[in-house]
């Protein structure tokens, strides 16, 4: 039966093409839309998928709270994590999109906040990142200080009117 229902005795009506039915992506597809949720699956990937989009030394110290609208939030441990994070917003953006397959995010949007960060372990899926083991206190400063520096230096020399420029 090509484009049309098929039905036995036990099952319902799903859409059949060419006697293959219908994936459960797809009929879950519309009820997601409606539900406000059309994106779950891309939206869960970024905390899934977290530790191999910003490797383990923010992994530690930052992780993603909401995603909506475009709008991804995350949670930094300190307000010195959170700047970093800020200067380094378009690249969590870029990383995250490539990542998840779809333009998902925006724009990033980084705070503070009272709690431990759940630093994600890497899964069988995931393949360590260098250095996944190390703990928050060895994680340099100065290098952390370097790599906010060197972005905010990055971000300054945007020309007006770039996206992300300085207002």
């Amino acid at each position: 039966m090509k484009h049309g229902y098929s039905r036995s005795r036990r099952a319902r009506w799903w859409p059949m093409d060419n006697d293959i039915p219908a994936r459960l992506g797809d009929l879950l597809e519309p009820t997601a839309r409606r539900a406000g949720i059309e994106d779950a699956a891309r939206t869960g990937m970024v905390w899934n998928k977290w530790l191999t989009i910003v490797g383990s030394d923010i992994a530690l110290h930052a992780e993603p709270s909401s995603l909506r609208e475009g709008t991804l939030r995350v949670r930094a441990d300190s307000p010195a994590w959170a700047t970093e994070l800020g200067y380094l917003g378009d690249e969590i953006r870029r990383r995250t999109n490539e990542v998840v397959g779809a333009q998902l995010v925006q724009e990033v949007r980084v705070w503070t906040g009272p709690g431990r960060i759940r630093a994600q372990q890497p899964t069988r899926s995931t393949p360590p990142q260098a250095g996944a083991e190390r703990s928050r206190s060895e994680v340099d400063p100065a290098a952390a200080f370097r790599r906010a520096f060197t972005a905010w230096r990055k971000r300054r020399r945007r020309a007006p009117g770039d996206p992300g420029a300085p207002p």
